[in-house]
């Protein structure tokens, strides 16, 4: 970031930490909060019909072949027995002669998808439809019983990206947070959720969680980490402030079942930090090519969570875009949490001001796990007066043009400038 941005920010949030930092509520003043929001956006004029989606669902009736004992119902992004790069979407377990009806998340640009039947030896009969569909048959398959080109199918998985600054500007570069989560329906009544801390771009401590939409806590008979891994190990008790304990399985203030994902950030990306009385280094992760003082590189950290659910209702229709994954950051002596637009308003653990404005928001979720995200100090996008600058600034495909209008320049994320990701 330019020095004189940074200054020109500086200068803002000591205005605006001043304006919602007064004990007295009426002082306030939402609207000139976000005029400064405004004033700091990196773009200049803001769709403010953005809903900063680049994944829909679409629910559709399988007829399953009478003549395939099929086992299992599988959705790809494309033919899994002729590419290595197709991604397990949803999976629903089936009897032959049945209709099922299921929900699929998936990137708007996606337009073709793949059904695939497995029966118990394994083999795929697989058939293609467009996202259009309301009913999907396999009268005309274009692979039958033939083995998939994995043996052990890829997940589609999204990328959450979060600035630490909520309800203060920060600097756009989205990288404070960076995780890869996806979901894979693994028995009648179970569900893995797999997460991948993939950077931490933060300076002050941050936990994170992520909220099942629309099932409770009495929900969930239990979640239990993947051979006993978890981004908590050995973590200090001064790091169990926000949420008070290392249960995988929290209760939100409404009873919403809350996934624990991490008690402090910095402590679940770092390779064996010197800790003393609870306190130890925090250096900013994977947001560097380059080594620095306070910067370091490290192994992105994989964890999964398998969710067992007390009933298997409903699960059909569980998809990615079901998960709000959040952080929880301290601010002005409270808590505050940063989800991504459409749930800016749950207050899941903590209640306080939830704001939510149209000039870019603290999250994004990124229909992919490969999604580029910008170095340190670098803009995601930034678009004013004509000038494209920033890590995504293709013209025709920039993040910029995206914030102008809503409804396209949906591929700006496939249009990296690779001096400016990590």
């Amino acid at each position: 970031m330019c020095k004189a941005r940074t200054l020109l920010i500086l200068a803002v949030i000591s205005i605006l930490m001043g304006t919602i930092s007064c004990a007295e509520k009426d002082v306030y003043d939402p609207e000139r909060h976000q005029a400064i929001i405004r004033y700091v956006s990196p773009v200049d004029s803001v769709d403010q019909e953005h809903t900063w989606q680049l994944t829909e669902n679409h629910t559709y009736s399988v007829s399953i072949d009478a003549n395939v004992e099929a086992t299992r119902l599988e959705i790809y992004s494309e033919n899994p027995v002729e590419s290595t790069e197709a991604e397990l979407m949803s999976r629903v377990f089936v009897s032959y002669g049945q209709t099922v009806t299921l929900t699929v998340s998936m990137p708007v640009l996606l337009t073709t998808l793949y059904a695939a039947l497995v029966d118990a030896d394994g083999k795929y009969t697989v058939t293609s439809f467009s996202k259009t569909s309301r009913s999907v048959s396999f009268s005309s398959p274009i692979a039958t019983k033939q083995s998939p080109r994995l043996a052990t199918p890829k997940i589609m998985a999204y990328s959450y990206c979060y600035e630490e600054d909520f309800p203060e500007p920060g600097d756009y570069d989205f990288n404070d947070i960076v995780m890869r989560i996806g979901l894979e329906r693994t028995g009648q009544k179970t569900m893995d959720i797999h997460v991948t801390l993939s950077a931490v771009g933060a300076s002050r401590p941050i936990t994170g969680a992520l909220r099942l939409v629309g099932y409770r806590y009495q929900d969930i008979d239990s979640i239990k980490a993947k051979d006993g891994k978890t981004l908590n190990k050995n973590v200090p008790t001064t790091c169990m402030e926000i949420i008070k304990n290392d249960e995988i399985l929290q209760t939100g203030r409404n009873g919403e079942a809350v996934v624990n994902l991490f008690l402090d950030a910095h402590w679940a990306i770092g390779d064996d930090l010197p800790e003393t009385n609870g306190d130890f280094p925090r250096y900013k992760y994977n947001v560097k090519k380059t080594y620095s003082d306070g910067y370091e590189q490290t192994y992105a950290k994989n964890v999964t969570f398998t969710v067992y659910f007390k009933s298997e209702s409903n699960l059909n229709n569980i998809t990615l875009d079901m998960l709000d994954p959040f952080i929880m950051t301290y601010y002005t002596g409270g808590v505050v949490e940063t989800h991504t637009d459409e749930f800016a308003a749950a207050q899941t653990m903590y209640e306080y001001n939830a704001l939510s404005f149209k000039d870019v928001p603290w999250a994004l979720r990124i229909p992919t796990r490969y999604f580029k995200y910008p170095l340190e100090g670098v803009e995601i996008g930034f678009k004013k007066k004509g000038i494209m600058l920033g890590a995504y600034m293709t013209n025709g495909h920039s993040f910029g043009e995206w914030c102008e209008d809503h409804r396209n320049y949906l591929d700006w994320y496939q249009y990296p400038e690779d001096r400016q990701v990590f």
